[in-house]
């Protein structure tokens, strides 16, 4: 069985997909302590390391983790979007863009059988391309073979839009990236959310975990239930003067800033304010509310029975938005371990 360290692990749900797909995760590794619990509570068969990548000796650890040099092993690092996004304006002051580079030499200094990097579009593209390449030719001299691309989670049954750079390497044969399994109908916020329990802002709901939303000030209750059912848009608004003034004096600014979610359509790409009403189109699609923290897991296709912990709605969602979809990483997972059996096809 391959043995994997999931790097920058955040809440799980890589380790949750790759544990899905047959593949045993001995490790999660990040800086946040904050999470341990959650990861910990989930993925019972994975131990959680808080620890700065910078700070690891990769030797070490795998002697620590009992992983042999006949073990075949597998590192994922899931690095920091928000270097490489086009939505952060301090992108050439941001250090976090060198930890690619320190999963690099942790690569170059005990090669693994395989590799799996998610990442946003950026890193591919103008705003990470060198940071990329010196990755790949990293990976290239010690054998690896790569299949790297832009993909979209809606293609691979998964109800949200989130496009993201992956990447799958292997110094075992070829390998491949999941090819798309949705063909004609993309699952959607309706197959996901709908079977929730009806719950008003700041309520909890006790039958399902973190069945919880935000509380809202009045002032964006005011805009919530202006905002028209199913998809609607702040634009929609008959009243602007309800509307927070900055949105007044640029209607076009931050267009989907309180907007509702379409139960026939897939979910626009969740991020770590995802159950934030102004901070994108996170309202429920007929609850004047939005999204509960259950609601953003599913979204994220975590299992219901998936708890996640933490002192703050803030502290949930940031866990919760910038996970990798579980439906995603376990097709991910398969690919790797394709790959390892020499089955892996275009």
């Amino acid at each position: 069985m391959i043995k994997a360290i999931d790097f920058f692990c955040g809440a799980g749900g890589l380790t949750r997909g790759l544990l899905d797909a047959g593949i045993s995760v001995v490790a999660g590794i990040d800086n946040d302590v904050r999470i341990r619990k959650t990861y910990e509570s989930n993925n019972r068969s994975s131990r959680f390391i808080a620890s700065d990548i910078r700070d690891v000796n990769i030797g070490v650890l795998r002697k620590e983790l009992d992983i042999s040099p006949r073990d075949p092993t597998l590192y994922a690092a899931c690095t920091p979007c928000q270097p490489f996004s086009t939505l952060n304006t301090m992108r050439a002051a941001d250090r976090r863009k060198s930890l690619l580079l320190d999963f690099a030499a942790l690569v170059d200094q005990a090669p693994p059988d395989f590799i799996i990097v998610e990442n946003v579009p950026g890193l591919g593209a103008s705003v990470g391309k060198e940071i990329y390449r010196e990755f790949e030719r990293t990976l290239k001299g010690h054998g690896f073979l790569l299949d790297a691309d832009m993909l979209d989670a809606k293609d691979f049954g998964v109800p949200q839009t989130r496009k993201r750079f992956l990447l799958v390497a292997s110094r075992h044969g070829c390998p491949y990236l999941p090819r798309p399994i949705t063909k004609e109908r993309f699952k959607t916020v309706g197959d996901a959310i709908r079977r929730f329990p009806a719950i008003a802002h700041g309520e909890r709901s006790h039958s399902h975990k973190n069945h919880v939303a935000r509380k809202l000030p009045p002032h964006h209750q005011r805009i919530v239930e202006a905002v028209p059912l199913d998809g609607g848009s702040r634009r929609d608004v008959a009243d602007t003067s309800i509307l927070l003034k900055c949105h007044q004096k640029n209607p076009k600014a931050h267009k989907d800033v309180f907007g509702r979610m379409a139960w026939d359509r897939p979910a626009p790409t969740l991020t770590c304010r995802c159950t934030d009403v102004y901070c994108g189109r996170f309202i429920h699609p007929e609850q004047h509310r939005g999204i509960s923290l259950r609601e953003a897991a599913a979204l994220q296709t975590f299992g219901d029975r998936y708890e996640f912990f933490g002192d703050s709605m803030l502290e949930l969602a940031r866990q919760i938005g910038n996970a990798v979809p579980v439906r995603l990483a376990k097709l991910l997972g398969a690919s790797v371990v394709q790959a390892q059996s020499g089955q892996s096809t275009p």
